[in-house]
């Protein structure tokens, strides 16, 4: 069983995505903001982990969709996504290569960036003063690199909701496990902040937030229509209201609380963003099922559409700005920084949905047509040696 092709409800998701991850890198542009706002737009953060929820859901139903006509192929998968992703990254590396113009380049980064391995090393992670990045937040699509390289297994053996769940419930201490290891291994050579950073970003403590997206298809799959749970279903959209409000307090908690960056004894295994993907799985469920939202409208799902060219360009603009907006802008105080603030996160948003829509037809969607031409002459040659 599969989902409609096409969930418009995803791309509202995504449009949230990069609007929160703007908000955090917008917001911090004026110096002095007060902590009560700076707290707040500091959840933006966890952007990221909505992008894997959505990305994992999206995944999940195409792998599932293909099933219906024969086993998926590894190679179309492959190239499908490298071709989804790459070109615009590495085009993006080469306009912040001449925006930022680094002093120098280690080839060793370079390969790792070349080939979306820089997440397995504090050395070649953007962890390190005054290194080469390649691409600002580049960090989460090598995650999700990685994550595609053991996609295939999971969504082969981990079959069904119960399945999926008790995926999701042993990665939770197997990312602590993961995050000591790699503390007592790291720490001593890289420092405090350069290990706790390269911790978060690497794959084994974000697996748990794309198995909360299997899930959460799971779940989705077995509320739709044809789905065994249909009563459930219509209990959810009923009061699809009071879900999404539970949703949004869960999420807005966090910036109250002290809870964990990383998995530590005490909080049974459960970081701040993997609280935050929970929340975010809610409202996906609620919202997919409930068509015609708020974010289904057509602003919106464009800017969902040319999310990822949007969270190439952003960090751009705000750099731009920072050098172009005179510093009394900037070092607004009290009530005036935090509407300076609000002002130049609209700023930013807008001007990076506006240029997204051209890199989007302009870079991506050449390159996602180039890679179905690719993976059908790939297919075609299948055929014919057989």
């Amino acid at each position: 069983m599969s989902l409609p092709k096409h969930l418009p409800a995803l791309d509202g998701l995504r449009a949230m995505a990069v609007t929160l991850v703007i908000a955090s890198h917008a917001f911090p542009m004026v110096h002095e903001l007060p902590w009560t706002v700076k707290r707040f737009s500091n959840l933006g953060w966890y952007g990221v982990q909505l992008f894997f929820v959505v990305s994992c859901v999206t995944l999940a139903n195409s792998w599932r969709r293909q099933e219906l006509t024969g086993p998926p192929s590894l190679r179309g998968f492959a190239l499908r996504r490298w071709f989804r992703i790459a070109p615009a990254y590495f085009i993006a590396a080469l306009g912040y290569l001449w925006l930022m113009q680094p002093a120098a380049i280690d080839a060793t980064r370079v390969a790792t960036f070349l080939t979306f391995t820089s997440g397995w090393s504090p050395a070649q992670m953007p962890t390190v003063q005054n290194a080469w990045i390649g691409v600002p937040g580049g960090w989460s699509i090598e995650a999700e690199f990685a994550f595609y390289a053991i996609f295939p297994i999971l969504i082969v053996r981990m079959r069904g909701l119960r399945r999926a769940l008790v995926a999701l419930a042993i990665s939770l201490p197997v990312a602590w496990a993961a995050n000591s290891a790699g503390l007592a291994a790291y720490q001593p050579a890289y420092g405090d902040m350069a290990t706790d950073q390269f911790l978060y970003y690497w794959l084994p403590n974000q697996i748990p937030v794309f198995l909360v997206g299997l899930v959460t298809y799971e779940l989705i799959v077995s509320l739709s229509e044809e789905g065994r749970w249909q009563r459930a279903a219509r209990g959810i959209v009923r009061f699809r209201v009071g879900i999404l409000a539970i949703c949004l307090v869960t999420f807005a908690s966090l910036a109250m609380l002290p809870w964990p960056r990383l998995p530590e004894p005490g909080h049974a295994f459960l970081p701040s963003h993997v609280i935050a993907a929970t929340a975010f799985a809610g409202a996906c469920v609620a919202l997919t099922l409930c068509p015609g939202t708020i974010i289904t409208n057509r602003f919106v799902t464009r800017l969902g559409q040319a999310s990822f060219s949007a969270y190439l360009i952003h960090f751009a603009i705000i750099a731009g700005l920072e050098r172009v907006l005179p510093d009394r802008i900037l070092a607004g105080t009290g009530v005036a920084a935090a509407l300076t603030g609000g002002a130049l996160f609209l700023l930013v948003l807008g001007l990076t949905g506006c240029i997204a829509q051209i890199t989007y037809r302009l870079i991506e969607t050449p390159a996602i047509r180039i890679g179905s031409l690719v993976i059908a002459g790939t297919r075609s040659r299948a055929i014919a040696a057989i």
